[in-house]
């Protein structure tokens, strides 16, 4: 029902850009290879609101885009080789499935005062539906599990942008209201038709029951704030833009439900509680031209997200009385780089850069419960995964216009990243850790892929068509060794490979 209701929403929005008297400007981007910062767009007041000052006129803008990722392996594998108890043990997840991501936004830019004032809706919308097994041969226990996963994302946001020149100086800011709704789900069955909704407590040693690695659930509903404030002038012959932005959410709703059926008797719990966070940035982009056909351009990118979701449920009758969670994901990039921008003739543009990109991501998540019988359990996720990856990319394009009416373009990007990541759990029973349930596994390997573009612009009257395609690959390895307290020394393996190919067309009148 969701994505029909995703696809008339589509359709409609596709069917409303046409049909105004609005076209596209994002498009070239995407034709390009998404090198924002590389080249010179009107798009870029999407980044820092003070270019926006620079516009002239009335100016309508609408631009969609679709993409079909396909994963055609996501593994993850924990191998126990020789265990003091029993043993070899082994539990492989294997799971493959898609994704389709529509994002869609129209809006205009116009004279408000003494500058020039944007308004702009946005939306973007995932679905995401994966499913695997595993054949296991485990420490308390043999079988085989199957599960479903899903992703989806609805997020609607208003953008409202000013900028405003004063003399050479050129000021903006921009306030957004979104609203998001967000949900990852998690089932597993079991070969006997005993089924779980998003297990919680594989931290006691049933690793065969966790799909953490995949997702941590959640199911939330929030508004969320954002603000930016901007500065876009001339050093000397130099062009620069400065920009910081942050945001909070609120007015939130967060529930994580866990569920067991057991082929007679079903038990279903929600933890019900709210999300919390904060996330802060900023961006400066610097155009330097060495003659009238090069420019250097250098960007410098940093952001940190923390968002925190928790929850608690209280049912004195149910087999487990009170339970409480919490989970808190954080997210940290500092990206640095530079090209070069040649125009060899009028109507022709060349374009490369090369970036760096740190990049640090953690998920963790605690479970805190009371049984019928008064015992504490305390599941620990404290790193499901933490990840750091230090990432190269190169980003390449190149743009002819063939007529005054027709213009074509293409790009790509390659990136490598080196990649850490840490897997961790733990248990306590009754206010004491248990040493026997511990495990940890520290894993290192790549990150990698390669993206295509292509575009057009086609020019009719004051309106301006833009058309793209991209298609891409990304193949993301880790493996490494840890400890588990009952089975002594194991190794982990997680692999994911994806492969997507998308599309849309943005205008612009």
């Amino acid at each position: 029902m969701k994505r029909s209701w995703l696809s008339v929403f589509a359709a409609l929005l596709f069917l409303t850009v046409l049909a105004a008297p609005v076209s596209a400007w994002q498009g070239r981007m995407a034709g390009a290879g998404d090198a924002y910062g590389l080249i010179e767009d009107e798009s870029d007041y999407l980044t820092h609101p003070a270019v926006i000052a620079m516009s002239k006129g009335f100016n309508a803008y609408g631009h969609y885009r679709l993409t079909y990722t396909k994963t055609s392996d996501w593994d993850y594998t924990v191998s126990m080789p020789a265990p003091t108890i029993g043993g070899p043990y082994l539990y492989p997840f294997k799971a493959g499935g898609h994704e389709w991501k529509n994002e869609g936004l129209l809006g205009a830019a116009f004279k408000l005062g003494a500058g020039m004032m944007g308004v702009f809706f946005e939306y973007t919308g995932i679905r995401g539906d994966y499913d695997g097994s595993a054949l296991y041969d485990g420490v308390f226990a043999s079988g085989f599990n199957t599960y479903d996963m899903q992703n989806k994302l609805d997020d609607y946001a208003l953008r409202l942008l000013y900028g405003l020149p004063i003399g050479a100086v050129n000021l903006g800011a921009e306030l957004q209201i979104a609203y998001r709704d967000e949900e990852k789900e998690t089932l597993l069955v079991e070969d006997d038709g005993d089924f779980y909704l998003n297990f919680p407590f594989g931290a006691e040693g049933l690793i065969e029951s966790t799909l953490f690695p995949y997702m941590i659930p959640y199911k939330s509903k929030y508004w969320e704030a954002q603000g930016k404030v901007s500065v876009a002038g001339t050093m000397g012959a130099a062009k620069y833009a400065l920009t910081f932005k942050g945001g909070f959410p609120f007015a939130s709703d967060n529930k994580y439900t866990a569920g067991y059926y057991d082929g007679s008797t079903l038990d279903c719990q929600d933890a019900e509680g709210k999300v919390k966070g904060y996330n802060v940035g900023g961006d400066f982009w610097l155009r330097v031209p060495v003659n009238a056909k090069v420019a250097l351009p250098f960007v410098v990118s940093a952001g940190y997200k923390k968002v925190t979701r928790d929850g608690d449920f209280a049912s004195p009758s149910g087999l487990i009385s009170y339970i409480s969670y919490e989970n808190e994901a954080e997210y940290m990039n500092v990206g640095v780089g530079g090209g070069v921008d040649f125009t060899p003739a009028k109507g022709t543009k060349v374009a490369a850069g090369i970036y760096y990109d740190y990049i640090r991501t953690s998920q963790k998540a605690t479970f805190d419960y009371i049984d019928s019988g008064s015992n504490t359990f305390y599941d620990d996720y404290p790193d499901m995964p933490t990840q750091t990856e230090h990432r190269l990319t190169l980003k390449a394009l190149a743009e002819k216009e063939l007529t005054s009416t027709l213009a074509v373009r293409g790009g790509f990007n390659v990136f490598y990243g080196y990649v850490e990541a840490d897997y961790a759990t733990r248990h306590i029973y009754n206010g004491v850790f248990d040493p026997d349930y511990k495990f940890d596994i520290s894993a290192d390997g790549y990150n990698m892929g390669v993206n295509a573009s292509v575009g057009a612009t086609f020019k009719l009257n004051k309106v301006a068509l833009e058309p793209f395609l991209n298609a891409g690959y990304v193949k993301y390895s880790v493996d490494g060794d840890g400890l588990h307290g009952y089975a002594g020394p194991i190794s982990g393996e997680n692999d994911k490979t994806n492969w997507n190919v998308g599309g849309g067309l943005s205008v612009r009148f």
